[in-house]
């Protein structure tokens, strides 16, 4: 089927709606009613890379292979992230949260997740930061785990490979730790230096499902994701991450997004910033 044939299929109304709810099923994401020519976008190279006549009989191959179903994931989940977003929250971690954690629990390993790490550079932010405050305190130690729900993005993920805009924002909000904690690796290319690799692994997870960790954890950032449910399934992830998290951990999310219109167990610190809230047990 050539471009010019695929581009000229329309996506109804009736099997947009079979699409949502599929995507829903799949991922937890709530696609809005005026996101028709953002899925017409997202499949028509793939369906023609396949010789599929229509949108329809695509999505019933999808629904049967899961194979096509990773795929699936892929070309719906929006993907974009980049070194130390959100600086304000970084200093907080670095300067408040990490020193405070620090003088309460020095003989414990610092355990952090990254609940929807897209391509990396969060987790490795938080790498960063972790390995600068080692080298003021020695006994400091770290693991952190990224997660996504996108095998593409997993697999970047465990490279660390970054150029282009991630690394110009990484050179630009921090010209120090760039030099200091970033490897060049071809001419455009840059990879995080082995002693903060080493402490940060990968996989994949699908943030409507449980996630089976051996410890809890004392920093969980789910950034930039909940904006994808509505709030019936928001409280449903928080809930699932809430099992991850220490009693006192922190929950960081994303710049647009709250937890005011919500129930949730997590307390407000300050923005973005939420700290559990753990129920007294009767005597």
């Amino acid at each position: 089927m050539s471009i010019e044939s695929i581009e000229s299929i329309s996506l109804s109304p009736e099997t947009f709606q079979l699409y949502v709810s599929f995507i829903r099923d799949l991922t937890g994401i709530s696609i809005g009613g005026n996101r028709i020519n953002m899925v017409q976008g997202r499949f028509r190279k793939r369906i023609q890379e396949l010789g599929y006549k229509n949108f329809e009989s695509y999505l019933n191959f999808a629904k049967e292979n899961a194979t096509e179903k990773t795929i699936f994931i892929d070309l719906i989940t929006t993907n974009e992230t980049q070194f130390f977003r959100t600086p304000r929250i970084w200093a907080y971690l670095s300067e408040t949260f990490l020193p405070h954690w620090y003088s309460e629990n020095r003989k414990k390993v610092f355990m952090a997740w990254s609940a929807a790490a897209s391509s990396g550079e969060e987790a490795h932010s938080l790498g960063i930061i972790c390995q600068q405050f080692k080298e003021l305190n020695p006994d400091f130690t770290y693991q952190i785990v990224g997660t996504d729900i996108s095998s593409e993005m997993i697999h970047l993920c465990q490279a660390g490979k970054y150029g282009d805009k991630s690394v110009n924002t990484f050179k630009t909000l921090k010209p120090e730790s760039f030099v200091k904690f970033m490897r060049k690796i071809a001419d455009d290319k840059y990879q995080i230096i082995p002693e903060i690799k080493s402490k940060i692994r990968f996989q994949q997870h699908n943030l409507f499902k449980p996630f089976i960790a051996k410890e809890s954890f004392d920093l969980i950032l789910l950034r930039n994701v909940l904006i994808y449910f509505n709030p019936t399934d928001q409280e449903k992830v928080l809930g699932l991450v809430e099992n991850n998290l220490s009693e006192k951990g922190l929950l960081v999310i994303g710049e647009s997004e709250s937890l005011t219109h919500i129930k949730t167990a997590f307390q407000y610190i300050e923005p973005l910033v939420y700290k559990r809230v753990v129920q007294e047990q009767a005597a």
